[in-house]
C-alpha cells in the first residue's frame, strides 16, 4: 500500500476489482443488517453476550468494515483491510469484545457481501476477509483476550491460595 508521505504513489483504485467495489458501496445500507443477522446465525449465543446499545455500535461499525472491504477491492491490496483490522484491535478490546467475537463478524460479514458480487469476485472476497481474520486470530491468543491457563496462573501466583491479587 502506497503512502504519499513517504513518496510512494497513492494505491491505484483500478488495479483491482472496481465493479465489485461499487457493489458494495452501493449496497453497504442492506448489507450492514445482513451482517449483523449472518453473525448472531454463525454464534447463536453472540446476541445473548452483548446489549443492544453494543448490536448497534456493531451494526454503525460494519457500515465501515464494508467501505474498507471495498477499498482493499478495488485496489487489490489486503493492506486496506489488515491494517485497519490492527487499529481496530485496541478499541474492540476498550468496549469488551473478544477477537473471536470479531472474527464471527467478520464471518457474517463474509456472508452478506458474497449475496451480492458476481462469482468471479468471491474468491478474491473470500481470501481479503481470510488474511484479516487470520491477523486477528494473532490477537486473540495475546493476554486481555482470554481467560488463560489455570495451572500457569497458580504456579505464576507462587502457589498461593485465595490471592488474586497478582495475576
Amino acid at each position: 500500500m502506497g503512502h504519499p508521505s513517504l513518496g510512494l504513489p497513492p494505491a491505484d483504485r483500478t488495479a483491482g476489482h472496481p465493479r465489485a467495489a461499487a457493489r458494495l458501496r452501493a449496497e453497504r445500507h442492506r448489507l450492514a443488517p445482513l451482517a449483523l443477522e449472518a453473525s448472531v446465525r454463525l454464534a447463536p449465543a453472540f446476541a445473548a453476550r452483548y446489549s443492544e446499545v453494543d448490536m448497534r455500535r456493531f451494526l454503525r461499525d460494519l457500515d465501515r468494515h464494508i467501505e474498507q472491504l471495498a477499498r482493499a477491492l478495488e485496489t487489490d491490496e489486503d493492506g486496506f483491510v489488515t491494517n485497519y483490522g490492527e487499529w481496530l484491535v485496541p478499541v474492540y478490546r476498550r468496549r469488551g469484545v473478544p477477537m473471536r467475537d470479531f472474527i464471527v463478524l467478520l464471518g457474517g460479514l463474509r456472508d452478506a457481501v458474497l449475496t451480492v458480487l458476481p462469482s468471479e469476485d468471491v474468491t478474491v472476497t473470500r481470501r481479503l476477509i481470510e488474511r484479516w481474520a487470520g491477523r486477528l486470530k494473532h490477537h486473540g491468543r495475546l493476554p486481555g483476550d482470554h481467560q488463560g491457563n489455570r495451572i500457569v496462573r497458580f504456579f505464576w501466583k507462587g502457589a498461593g491460595f485465595a490471592d488474586d491479587s497478582v495475576v
